[in-house]
């Protein structure tokens, strides 16, 4: 593929991390990595999480919202060896991480750009407060399923806990390759604290 290529030209302008392209042999100096080895771990390998806030502007509901993000921590965890709980209760201790829907200024030194651009961000594991939060841009159009189609699967999340069980088309939308499905049931499964 040439940059020149017209599918390469359309996802160099996809929105991505808010890490800038600098271009050019000045910015060299000003280049900024697009990970970082920030050498902080964490102390433990069973963390808890809770959406805090959910996206005010999408068709999803907040139990699909949750159960996309199990199936997400499912695989980092599966990656990593790390265990992760969802959490119900606000009271009481405070999760491992927070996941938030926000928009422009939201209490952190990183405010959202509105729509396009800047889709999310996360904090490095710690002992800080904000440690493990993740961010997602409320002014971006949030989905599931395919571009233009309004998936069954968004109003019912059981269903798609059933269909990730059997295997489905629904395992390649959550990023699953052919041939290798998530079984919730079985080790590994996300499991909910009460």
């Amino acid at each position: 593929m040439s940059p020149a290529d017209p599918g390469t030209v359309a996802t160099m302008h996809k929105p991505r991390c808010s890490l800038p392209d600098v271009l050019g042999v000045a910015g060299l100096v000003r280049r900024r990595r697009r990970y970082a080895l920030s050498g902080s771990m964490w102390k433990k390998r069973t963390l808890t999480w809770r959406v805090r806030s959910f996206p005010q502007s999408s068709q999803l509901s907040q139990e699909t919202v949750r159960v996309l993000m199990s199936y997400a921590l499912m695989a980092w965890g599966m990656e990593s060896g790390l265990t992760f709980h969802e959490v119900d209760s606000p009271q009481g201790q405070e999760p491992d991480i927070l996941i938030d829907f926000a928009r422009a200024f939201h209490q952190d030194s990183y405010p959202f750009d509105g729509l396009g651009g800047t889709l999310a961000h996360a904090f490095f594991p710690g002992e800080h407060p904000i440690s493990g939060d993740t961010h997602f841009d409320d002014e971006e159009t949030w989905t599931f399923g395919s571009k233009g189609k309004i998936s069954s699967l968004m109003r019912d999340p059981l269903q798609l806990e059933q269909e990730l069980a059997g295997g489905s088309p629904v395992d390649e939308e959550l990023g699953f390759s052919r041939g290798c499905r998530v079984n919730p049931l079985g080790p590994g499964s996300p499991e909910r604290l009460s």
